[in-house]
């Protein structure tokens, strides 16, 4: 049967509190899986979801950087679920920083929420999956791990990271039957882009607002920021039964915009000198 089919499956996503792990927590929970968000933070639309899903949903307040948190959180989950069915690494935080002008506080902070908080939630869901009949490891790169955009050396390489991490658990647990794929997502329509990212360009190339979204689609073959939901849905597709023989890849959700790469969008272009 070509179908969604996600109803019943134990589902933990990690950074569900915010705008795409959300969309993920949501779509999950409209298509009958449950769903455990790990996340420090606990904001209004969780407490709704915990008031409108009170047997399919929970929050666990978990810090993915902290063995012991991540630990006790997998504990948690499989109890309450009876197992645990599919992991998607959803959480990570973005840096952009010159490479000339770069802090290793950036450096350290991206590795150690993007890479190793991946890494351990990873590490103690594994033992878990290994019993599922369904199991399934979503992980959250970017277009920035295989694209190159000025001032992103410290979230490309995390996300770079985190893509490599794919390929190798895809290939160390096939044969428990466990599918590791990575999503690649462009610019999602969230406020930090229609906000903060327009604001900085205008700012930044000295231009007004509307000009600097015009000026940030430019860069995308469809002209538009993406929904979170076509986010979320690459996700379902993936954590179906259909999605069995995708293993080690990297999914683009990019409006095509990796193949059309170019250069002065986040730093000047300085004049080429010829000798």
């Amino acid at each position: 049967m070509l179908c969604i089919d996600v109803k019943g499956i134990s589902t933990v996503i990690t950074g569900a509190s915010g705008v795409i792990g959300m969309a993920f927590a949501k779509g999950f929970l409209e298509n009958g899986a449950r769903v455990a968000n790990w996340d420090i933070v606990k904001n209004d639309e969780v407490e709704e979801l915990c008031k409108q899903y009170p047997e399919n949903y929970m929050f666990c307040r978990t810090d993915i950087c902290n063995e012991q948190s991540v630990k006790d959180a997998a504990a948690e989950v499989s109890q309450k679920f009876d197992g645990i069915d599919v992991l998607c690494n959803i959480a990570g935080i973005i840096a952009k920083e010159k490479i000339d002008e770069i802090h290793k506080e950036t450096i350290d902070k991206l590795y150690n929420i993007n890479v190793l908080g991946s890494i351990l939630t990873t590490k103690h869901i594994v033992p878990y999956l290994k019993k599922s009949k369904r199991p399934r490891i979503i992980n959250m790169s970017s277009i920035q791990a295989v694209i190159g955009s000025e001032t992103y050396t410290p979230y490309s390489f995390s996300k770079g990271a985190v893509s490599a991490m794919t390929r190798v658990w895809a290939l160390e647990l096939a044969a428990y039957g466990i599918t590791v794929n990575a999503l690649c997502p462009g610019w999602a329509d969230t406020e930090m882009t229609r906000t903060k990212l327009v604001e900085h360009m205008a700012n930044y190339h000295g231009v007004s607002i509307s000009e600097a979204r015009d000026m940030i689609l430019s860069y995308t073959p469809q002209r538009r920021f993406i929904n979170p939901d076509e986010i979320a849905f690459a996700g379902l597709f993936l954590a179906s039964s259909m999605a069995q023989a995708i293993s080690g890849t990297e999914i683009m959700i990019d409006q095509g915009m990796t193949n059309c790469v170019k250069a002065g969008l986040n730093m000047k272009v300085p004049t080429l000198l010829s000798e």
